[in-house]
């Protein structure tokens, strides 16, 4: 039953910003990825040794999630540093984790 005026209700600014992540984090190697980057700074040949995927494809990722604001980067001399940099997404890969060990649990 929908409850109208809930005081626990979503706000609808938050809502377009977390709806952003999903859709940008709803490709299986971004997943991969800032599954790897959570609680680390990497170079992007560190990542893409690690995941398997191109140069270009693996650029490309970095790049988007960085514009969604899920990673952040840093210089370090000629190469570039990236680790998560939203606590949503930390949220999000513990819940994964909870739920995938649950599921194998029950099977």
């Amino acid at each position: 039953m929908l409850q109208v005026g809930r005081d626990d209700a979503l706000n609808p600014a938050f809502v377009a910003e977390v709806a952003g992540i999903i859709r940008t984090m709803g490709h299986p190697d971004r997943l991969r990825i800032v599954e790897l980057l959570r609680g680390q700074e990497l170079r992007v040949g560190e990542v893409q040794a690690a995941v398997g995927l191109s140069q270009a494809a693996t650029s490309q990722h970095l790049r988007q999630m960085y514009h969604q604001g899920i990673l952040s980067s840093r210089r370090d001399g000629r190469s570039v540093l990236y680790t998560v940099d939203s606590p949503l997404i930390g949220k999000m890969l513990t819940c994964l984790t909870e739920t995938q060990r649950e599921m194998m649990e029950e099977a």
